[in-house]
């Protein structure tokens, strides 16, 4: 009777939504319709995904696919075709414009080197794609015959254990995430780019091939062995014969066909796809069911990294249609990873359960025999703060971030602390860091003038921000692209405040006079103000105050303004702003400048600022173009190198950014029974990830479950303790380059 009662409370919150529409399972017919529970036809039920005259090899008509796919291969041909000879025209356009403004610009002048590197650009663009139009289709299937029989093998199966033996498999892990619940489990298409997604998906999943976390070079995901060819474009997969997906299907070059298929499909209403197949790959070769190839347009460093494209299963898709959305709105994906999520454990808008996958087919697999531990984690949602910080010291939640310097200092002055029982843990990552900092409109009056944006480097008391609201754990960013490891120049340092130096700036700038309440203004009576815009956050309200006390000090006005997000967002885009607190998101393993700071996404032809792009601070200038585009021919990992630190460094000199701050640590406190690898190879955790987390590498200790929790039962206690965990001696240092003068 009771087990009834509990599952009946459990299936409550469902029971309560059906009548509003929002189901986990399909009320009014049958359960297991459209839900978390639904499961997809057997592979034979599917249509052959090849008409019985194509030509296409034995394997291709082999294969099942979802309804609709026949003839996507010769649809997606045409439109990449299509594509091809419009970016030909663009080109073609690029270059007649750049030419028309070089023999129009005076010999020598920044006009006229802007426009030969927008020749050079789109001179070598051109090529580029004639190139890819003589190649032929952008999607083949050939016999596996038909590999080249000279590739080198790359294993990666020489890096260093990850985890530890000591790692039990077992229990139950319990977090909370304060955040909305999301409003689909579909991995693609409306709503589905959620906050949630990376835990359930994105961080689960295994690709092609991953980063090792500890010395940041390639390892295998899903793909056992890889080979890039003499001209450094086009890179050989070779599948691992074991590899399946949570559901137990295998994987095989049929799904990232499909995974291609649906999600460029106007069905997924996912436009982002389109783009990314058709911009980012030249062809995709198959060579049977274990081998593909993906071509780049051009070679680069790490080029296995870019060209690992991602895979769909195709049987889970089988039903895959105009309906999407709606069909696939509580349907879990399966994914390659070691958890799926748990049908039982997920209550709507309460919480989410992943399962550990039986038999994983990577459990044995060396970097994943000691990881994906525990057999269930249960993600509750709680909105308060002050709930999830109870639930955790009572013991009802295992671990709890502790990002903000209140909970770490004040909020763990607790019991369970003082005699042991909860942890507290500093972790030092290595990953690349937000750009957030205060972006310059560089198009309009009064940034317009590098003495102006000189003037407010000096004025915006940045430092004081981090000692009193961080208490001075964040650090000062320097360079726009910081945490790229050996890729960021890490010689560029942010200019301190100096109420001196930004008056002789802002009196360059014209601003030679003083008010009586000691503010700055031009002989014409011009007031010395700004206005620095933000999207609604008291974080950055608390901080604006600070700084607009000490900006007085330099004879500058600070107004503060805040907006919506999508509001201000088009702002930003749309260079409709002054000054604004923003940052943008990056990911490993280069950065990527030139959508930032090309020119031709600063400016119009006719001088005027372009809109939509996302050149938010309308930076553009020949050397910054040039560096940009020798980053982007970059064909080594020192030439890349060279060619990053001088955008970066160009960068630093346009003072078009005044740089911010940045954790370069993930904080957390945890019950004691959850327990870390410490071992030679591998100290707590290797230091590529975001958070900790998302290794999966730690483990539940049952015993010293029983153990703590009697002690605690007991008033019995254990020492306090705290756990530092640096950066290891072995991650790799930025290069050293030649010095160059940041300003």
């Amino acid at each position: 009777m009771r087990r009834y009662l509990a599952r009946l409370l459990l299936l409550l919150p469902v029971l309560l939504t059906c009548g509003a529409g929002v189901l986990l399972t399909a009320c009014g017919g049958r359960e297991d319709a459209e839900g978390a529970t639904w499961e997809p036809p057997a592979d034979s039920d599917m249509p052959p995904a090849f008409a019985p005259q194509a030509p296409v090899p034995d394997y291709a008509h082999a294969w099942r696919m979802p309804e609709g796919f026949r003839g996507f291969p010769e649809r997606w041909n045409r439109r990449n075709r299509d594509y091809v000879q419009k970016a030909l025209e663009t080109a073609r356009l690029e270059y007649l414009e750049a030419l028309q403004a070089r023999m129009r610009a005076i010999p020598g002048s920044d006009s006229a080197k802007s426009a030969e590197i927008a020749m050079s650009s789109a001179l070598q663009k051109f090529r580029t794609l004639q190139q890819r139009s003589r190649e032929g289709d952008y999607l083949r299937f050939l016999p596996s015959t038909e590999l080249p029989q000279n590739l080198q093998w790359q294993y990666g199966n020489d890096e260093p254990e990850l985890g530890s033996r000591k790692a039990r498999k077992g229990g139950t892990l319990r977090l909370s995430l304060q955040r909305s619940f999301p409003g689909t489990l579909c991995l693609f298409g409306p709503n589905s780019n959620n906050a949630t997604r990376r835990y359930i998906y994105d961080d689960i999943d295994i690709p092609l091939i991953r980063i090792h976390p500890g010395t940041g070079r390639l390892i295998p995901g899903t793909a056992d062995r890889w080979a890039v060819s003499e001209d450094g474009r086009t890179v050989y997969f070779h599948i691992d014969e074991q590899a399946r997906f949570c559901n137990g299907d295998l994987l095989t070059t049929r799904d990232f066909v499909t995974s291609m298929y649906v999600r460029t499909s106007e069905y997924s209403a996912e436009p982002f796809y389109g783009s990314y197949y058709l911009g980012n790959f030249s062809h995709i070769t198959i060579y049977g069911n274990n081998v593909l190839a993906v071509t780049l347009p051009a070679a680069r460093p790490a080029a296995a990294y870019y060209a690992a494209i991602p895979a769909s299963c195709t049987r889970f898709y089988a039903e895959f249609g105009p309906d999407y959305p709606t069909r696939y709105l509580w349907r879990p994906v399966p994914t390659t990873g070691a958890y799926r999520i748990d049908p039982a454990g997920l209550v709507m808008g309460r919480m989410i359960t992943l399962r550990r996958v039986k038999n994983w087919w990577a459990r044995d697999r060396k970097y994943t025999r000691y990881s994906c531990n525990v057999d269930r984690i249960v993600y509750s949602f709680i909105a308060e703060a002050a709930k999830a910080r109870e639930l955790f010291r009572i013991g009802e939640l295992d671990l709890i971030s502790c990002r903000e310097a209140d909970l770490w200092y004040e909020g763990l002055e607790i019991d369970a602390v003082h005699k042991g029982y909860v942890q507290r843990v500093h972790f030092s990552n290595l990953w690349p860091r937000n750009s957030l900092g205060f972006h310059i409109n560089c198009t309009r009056a009064p940034f317009d003038n590098k003495d102006m944006r000189l003037g407010l480097q000096h004025a915006l008391n940045v430092q004081a921000v981090i000692n009193t609201v961080f208490r001075g754990d964040a650090e000062r960013l320097g360079s726009y692209f910081s945490g790229f490891g050996v890729y960021t120049d890490s010689s560029i340092k942010a200019l301190p405040f100096d109420p001196e130096k930004a008056r002789a700036y802002f009196a360059r700038a014209g601003y030679t006079q003083e008010g009586g309440d000691g503010i700055l203004h031009k002989p014409d009576g011009t007031r010395l103000q700004v206005v620095i815009s933000s999207r609604i956050d008291p974080l950055y309200a608390n901080c604006f105050n600070l700084l607009r006390t000490d900006a007085a000090a330099c004879g500058l006005d600070l107004r503060y303004e805040q907006m919506d997000d999508t509001v201000f967002f088009s702002k930003m885009k749309d260079k409709n702003y002054s000054v604004g607190i923003f940052s943008w998101s990056f990911s490993p393993i280069l950065p990527s400048p030139a959508q930032f700071f090309r020119s031709v996404h600063a400016r119009m032809a006719d001088g005027s600022p372009a809109k939509g792009t996302n050149n938010i601070m309308g930076v553009g200038t020949p050397q910054l173009d040039a560096a940009i585009l020798a980053a982007e021919n970059a064909r080594t990992e020192d030439e890349a190198v060279a060619a990053h630190h001088r955008v970066q460094r160009i960068i630093a000199k346009e003072a078009c950014w005044v740089p911010g701050w940045a954790a370069s640590y993930c904080r957390f406190a945890q019950w004691r029974w959850i327990c870390w690898p410490d071992t030679a190879q591998c100290r707590f955790c290797p230091p590529r990830y975001y958070d900790p987390l998302d290794s999966h590498l730690y483990w539940i200790d049952e015993q010293l479950r029983a153990e703590t929790l009697k002690k605690r039962a007991d008033g019995k206690s254990y020492e306090e303790v705290e756990r530092v965990v640096p950066l290891p001696a072995s991650v790799r240092r930025p290069k050293k380059v030649e010095k160059v003068s940041n300003r």
